[in-house]
């Protein structure tokens, strides 16, 4: 129940959030560039594999979108990036939502077993930003500004 009521909150959250923005005009971004250089710079504790389509569905439960770069630690911590490039804003909007889901499941799971890793879970840089969904679960997240970055180059 509390689950329930959790999952709940974080969609009445991204609704609001969604209600009020306004179609974000961003560049097209190169995810496989991207991610390679936010692995180099962001300061993951755990070594981060990249997952295959197969298991990016299955973790997040996100079928739909246009390119996804995801990378996982071993289980040892919470740590994770995830990239995502959807059709449209109102996809990514969608694929937003799901990916709260996916950190707020992280949090129960962790909470019993490596209670000290949801504090990352609790300060990830989760953003939506027109076609793009960018997650990053680590202790630092300068990730949000090498994003921009990317979103503003010409």
């Amino acid at each position: 129940m509390k689950k329930i009521k959790l999952i709940f909150l974080i969609l009445f959250m991204c609704v609001a959030m969604v209600g009020c923005s306004k179609e974000k005009e961003v560049n097209q971004i190169d995810l496989g560039q991207l991610s390679d250089e936010l692995l180099t710079k962001e300061e993951f504790e755990d070594k981060l594999n990249q997952i295959d389509d197969s298991m990016v569905k299955k973790l997040y439960n996100i079928d739909d979108y246009v390119e996804a770069r995801v990378y996982i630690g071993s289980g040892a911590t919470a740590e994770e990036l995830a990239l995502f490039e959807f059709r449209n804003e109102k996809d990514a909007k969608e694929g937003l939502e799901l990916v709260l889901v996916r950190i707020a499941n992280q949090k129960d799971d962790f909470s019993s077993y490596l209670p000290q890793e949801v504090s990352k879970l609790d300060h990830a840089m989760v953003k939506q930003w027109g076609k793009y969904v960018f997650v990053c679960v680590s202790n630092h997240n300068f990730s949000e500004e090498i994003i921009l970055q990317y979103l503003q180059k010409e």
